[in-house]
């Protein structure tokens, strides 16, 4: 019984998508985990930024030797000076006659699952949720369960009423490097599960918040979550310590497609997960008791 790792990604739209995930695994230093990028839609081949960044973050990572090498705020920049590289010898553009503050802009997240702890670094906006392995333990009355808690703090500030990105990697001289975040694991059941997402799910600077005709604050619920967590409650009832890292990429492509479906997808969207072992286990002991409390007739089966 090991943990679990997958991303997936999807758009509404029918042009291009502009985000961007891949798993990626040192197998030399047992490491693994996420990556997702969000190509900014106002810039010029965002979509070819988000997809670069992201793949070679995954090689330098993937290159790393040691655990002393494991620095993400200089692989960040390395991924930067790999970025401008590219674009200045790319066939696709012209790099001398592109607008540099409006074209191969993305935000990028990476988290990774070392030995103890997370290894979490972000540049941009999107989220990254801890969440408890209970997380399914609440009530209907409860609209998202309070262990989930999204420790991403946007880069972005309010401009004419909008979020506006101030950090993200691209080809000019924008704020670049990541906020780093170091997370040590529950070393106990029920574990945690790590999400990241682009703002196509969830972002701080995407809720709207405001007040009615009396003067009192609302703040819209978020529907993405919901139905993510309940997605998620489904799979780890089912026998998770044999489920494989395909079953929850399907979860996760089977999420971003009801999201589509109930058309509250409002944009390119990307979520990777990381499930540690000890929710794998908890849930597992939670399948076998009532698997003895209902046993599973063979005729049902049939």
């Amino acid at each position: 019984m090991g943990k679990l790792i997958a991303c997936a990604t999807e758009t509404n739209k029918n042009s291009i998508n502009q985000d961007f995930c891949l798993v990626v695994k040192n197998k030399l230093l047992g490491i693994s985990g996420v990556i997702i990028a969000d190509g900014i839609g106002s810039h010029f081949k965002s979509e070819i930024a988000a997809k670069f960044c992201s793949s070679k973050l995954k090689e330098l990572i993937e290159q790393i030797q040691t655990i002393e090498e494991l620095n993400l705020e200089i692989l960040y920049k390395d991924v930067k000076v790999s970025l401008m590289e590219f674009a200045k010898n790319s066939s696709e553009f012209d790099f001398n006659t592109i607008d540099k503050n409006s074209s191969l802009g993305t935000t990028l997240i990476c988290i990774l699952d070392c030995d103890n702890t997370y290894l979490i670094a972000y540049s941009g906006n999107g989220s990254i949720w801890h969440v408890d392995g209970r997380f399914n333990t609440f009530s209907k009355n409860f609209y998202l369960p309070w262990n989930s808690v999204n420790l991403l703090n946007p880069h972005t500030i309010e401009q004419d009423g909008k979020a506006a990105l101030y950090r993200y990697l691209s080809i000019s001289d924008r704020q670049y490097l990541p906020t780093i975040l170091i997370l040590n694991k529950n070393q106990f059941p029920p574990g945690e599960i790590i999400l990241a997402t682009t703002d196509g799910v969830f972002s701080n600077d995407a809720i709207p918040i405001g007040k009615d005709s009396n003067n009192t604050i609302w703040i819209k619920g978020e529907e993405t979550m919901p139905i993510l967590y309940s997605q998620l409650s489904n799979f780890l009832s089912r026998n998770p310590k044999d489920s494989t890292a395909e079953d929850l990429e399907h979860v996760l492509i089977q999420y971003l497609c009801e999201l589509k479906e109930k058309t509250i997808m409002h944009d390119d969207t990307t979520i990777g997960i990381i499930i540690s072992e000890n929710t794998i286990g908890y849930h597992q002991t939670i399948y076998e008791k009532q698997l003895k409390s209902n046993p599973i007739n063979e005729e049902d089966i049939s």
